[in-house]
C-alpha cells in the first residue's frame, strides 16, 4: 500500500513538473513572438520617420514593463549604401517612435517618409520585408 502512494506521488510530481515546464517554455515563446512583432511595427514607424530605408537590421531590443515601450538598437542602411547605428523608443500601444537618438554622421537619418518595402533582419536572425 504504501509502495502505491510513493508512486503515485512520484508520478504526479512528474505530471506537475513537466506540465510547470511545458507553461514556461510557451510562456517565453508567446513573448518572443510579441518582441519580433513589436519590432516589425515599428519598422512601419521608422519608414514614417526616415526617408530612403533600404535595411534595418536590429541589434537589441528590451521591453519596459513599467512604461510598456520598447527599447530598440538598430542599425539601418540608406538606399546609398550609408549606414548608421542608433537607438529609439517605440510605443506600442501608440504605434509611433517617442524618441530616437541622432547619430547621422553619414546622411543616414533623413527625416520623411520611405514608401518602399525595406528589408528588415529581425533580433532573432530572421529576415523579411515590409
Amino acid at each position: 500500500m504504501n509502495k502505491k502512494r510513493v508512486f503515485i506521488v512520484i508520478g504526479l510530481l512528474l505530471v506537475v513538473g513537466i506540465g510547470g515546464k511545458v507553461y514556461m517554455d510557451k510562456k517565453e515563446e508567446r513573448k518572443e513572438a510579441e518582441k519580433i512583432e513589436a519590432e516589425r511595427m515599428s519598422v512601419k514607424a521608422l519608414k514614417n520617420t526616415f526617408e530612403g530605408i533600404k535595411v534595418v537590421e536590429f541589434v537589441k531590443s528590451d521591453y519596459n514593463m513599467m512604461t510598456g515601450d520598447y527599447l530598440m538598437i538598430v542599425k539601418m542602411t540608406n538606399i546609398n549604401e550609408k549606414e548608421v547605428e542608433f537607438d529609439y523608443i517605440y510605443s506600442n500601444s501608440d504605434e509611433k517612435i517617442t524618441s530616437y537618438g541622432v547619430i547621422d554622421e553619414h546622411g543616414v537619418q533623413l527625416e520623411g517618409k520611405t514608401s518602399k518595402n525595406v528589408k528588415i533582419i529581425y533580433s532573432n536572425g530572421k529576415e523579411d520585408e515590409g
